[in-house]
Parts: C-alpha cells; structure tokens; sequence
C-alpha cells in the first residue's frame, strides 16, 4: 500500500511540476480543457446510468463498465483542473518563484 502511495505522490508531484513551468496561457488553456473533459465525463456516466427502451443482458453490464470508467475520469480530471487551477496562481501567492 506505501509502495501505491509513493506512486501516486510522485505522479502528483511530477505534475504539479509540469503545470507551475508552463507558460501562463498554456496553464488556462490545460485547466479549461480538463474542466470540459471532466464536463463530458459527467455527461457520459449520467446518460449510461439512465436505462434505454430495449435492454439486452450484456447492454447493463457494458453500461455498467462504461458509466464506471467516465465517473473516474471525471474525477481525475476534476483533480487536474484544480492542480491546473492553482499552478496558474502559485507564483501570484508566493508559493513558488517564477
């Protein structure tokens, strides 16, 4: 479980690294694109969870897989947005140097 954690905190940290040394409209123009694709995640797993006319067995379980992957999609890049989010005011606040 540390080893899953270490890994993950130096994915996190790895990109927060990337999005403070973008250039500063590269950071708004990756914080608008994670915010449409979290957008469309959401769309997605909202319309898979909805039932259709004609269900067939396979159809739920696909929906299913489907609804599941667009939700923690959604969610990864709801978290990318922010990280966006907040390397565009980083150097504003002070926390790094510019």
């Amino acid at each position: 479980m540390e080893n899953l954690l270490a890994g993950i905190m130096g994915l996190l940290v790895g990109l927060w690294n990337w999005t403070v040394h973008l250039n500063g409209g590269l950071q708004v123009v990756l914080v608008l694109a994670a915010v449409t694709m979290a957008g469309v995640c959401a769309i997605v797993a909202k319309r898979m969870r909805d039932p259709m006319m004609v269900e067939t067995g396979g159809g739920v379980a696909g929906r299913t897989i489907i609804g599941i992957i667009a939700y923690v999609l959604g969610v990864a890049f709801a978290l990318i947005a922010l990280l966006g989010l907040a390397a565009v005011f980083a150097p504003l606040l002070g926390f790094i140097r510019p």
